[in-house]
Parts: C-alpha cells; sequence; structure tokens
C-alpha cells in the first residue's frame, strides 16, 4: 500500500494571473452549499444589472463526479476515500483491487487537487469544501472563506437534519470534522489552518444574506467582481 499510494505530495505552480476564485470552507453543519450556490446567483445577478460579463459558476459535487469519472471510481467510492468514511479503508480496499485498478490515496488526492486547481485557473468560480484554500492559496486573485458556528447549534441542525439524537449529531459533527481536518492537512503541509483563511463567518449568529453581502463586498474591495 505505501508503495503504491507514494509519499509525494502535489507541487502546484505558483502563477499569481490566475483566478478570481472565491472558496468556502466550512465546519459541519454550516450551510457551506448553500451559501456558495446562492453566492454565484448574486454575482451574476449583479454583474447582469451592471451590463457586465456573468459566466460565474459554484462547484461542490461536481468536484467529486469529475474527480471519480478520471479514476475509474464510482462518485460514491471516491467521497468515502477522500472523506475518511472508514477507519483502514485504504488497507482494506486494497485487498481487492489490484495495482491496476485502485489508484491509491495519494493519486485520489491528488486528482481531486488538479481538478480544484483547473477550474480555480479559468477563473469566475466559487469552490465548496475540498481544501480549496490551500490549493488555490497563491492565486492573486482569490477570497478564502470559512464558516463556522458553536458546535450545540450545528448539532441541532444536524439532529433535525439527518433525524438523528443530539448526541449523535454532536460526535458526527466532531468526526467529520476531525475527517476533514486530516484531509486539509495533506495540502496545508503543516501551516496552521488559520492561515489559509481572509474572513470567517458565524453562521449562528450571521443570516445567508448577510454573509454573502459580506463577501461581495470583500470581493469588490480586492477588484474580484
Amino acid at each position: 500500500m505505501k508503495e503504491r499510494e507514494g509519499k509525494t505530495k502535489p507541487t502546484l505552480s505558483v502563477d499569481f494571473s490566475q483566478g478570481p476564485v472565491i472558496t468556502i470552507s466550512r465546519e459541519y453543519g454550516c450551510p457551506g452549499k448553500r451559501i456558495g450556490e446562492q453566492l454565484y446567483r448574486v454575482i451574476n445577478d449583479k454583474l447582469t444589472r451592471e451590463k457586465r460579463t456573468a459566466n460565474w459558476k459554484w462547484l461542490s459535487k461536481e468536484i467529486i463526479e469529475q474527480s471519480a469519472k478520471e479514476l475509474k471510481l464510482s462518485s460514491e467510492l471516491t467521497k468515502h476515500l477522500s472523506d475518511y468514511k472508514k477507519q483502514g479503508f485504504f488497507d482494506n480496499l486494497a485487498l481487492f483491487f489490484s495495482e491496476d485498478y485502485y489508484p491509491g490515496e495519494t493519486k485520489i488526492k491528488n486528482t481531486i487537487a488538479n481538478f480544484i486547481h483547473n477550474a480555480a485557473e479559468e477563473g469566475n468560480v466559487v469552490i465548496v469544501g475540498r481544501a480549496a484554500e490551500a490549493i488555490t492559496k497563491n492565486f492573486k486573485q482569490s477570497i478564502h472563506i470559512k464558516l463556522v458556528a458553536p458546535l450545540q447549534w450545528r448539532a441541532e441542525i444536524l439532529s433535525h437534519t439527518l433525524g438523528i439524537s443530539l448526541g449523535e449529531a454532536e460526535r458526527e459533527a466532531l468526526a467529520m470534522d476531525e475527517r476533514r481536518m486530516k484531509f486539509r492537512e495533506y495540502f496545508e503541509r503543516g501551516v496552521p489552518d488559520v492561515q489559509f483563511y481572509d474572513a470567517s463567518f458565524n453562521c449562528k449568529e450571521m443570516t445567508d444574506d448577510e454573509i454573502i453581502e459580506l463577501i461581495i463586498i470583500l470581493a469588490e474591495t480586492r477588484g474580484i467582481i
């Protein structure tokens, strides 16, 4: 497995002409996808009103789907792998796949990273999750947002959404946060997580519209939109 997966982490070229891109990272239970989708629509509406080209898009599940396609795996399997859904998952999987068919953990992560990097390089895109803030940090035209909220608030949201108890929801939130942190660590290369974000918003205290309005103001100030 170790030989198959390799040890080399991705080396992404630095080109300060890339972008613009807005990335959204979130603690589990915060509405990252909802805000990401609404943000790109607000940007396009604004540009249309101002008679400017409106061609922004947003990416979330497409990242997994395209990566799975390139790896010739099901999108569900790729999601399990990238999220560390099960302990020992890679080791168990190696028993059933030959080297020709099982791509390895490193290749999966690098494929996801390359897709994100290429999409961001094209510009005019909002990307939710998948360590996009670390992968595109060196883009001059970039904004990196982190959505946070108290654990109890997030547990209440998850309990209602998933139909589980508050205790179960708290444990699931903490577990998912840990899995996402491990995924990001591969790309952040030991740099403290906080150094990758330009702004952080508390979803318990702020509405989606308030968060989006502030992101728009920041994007205008930096000349991204």
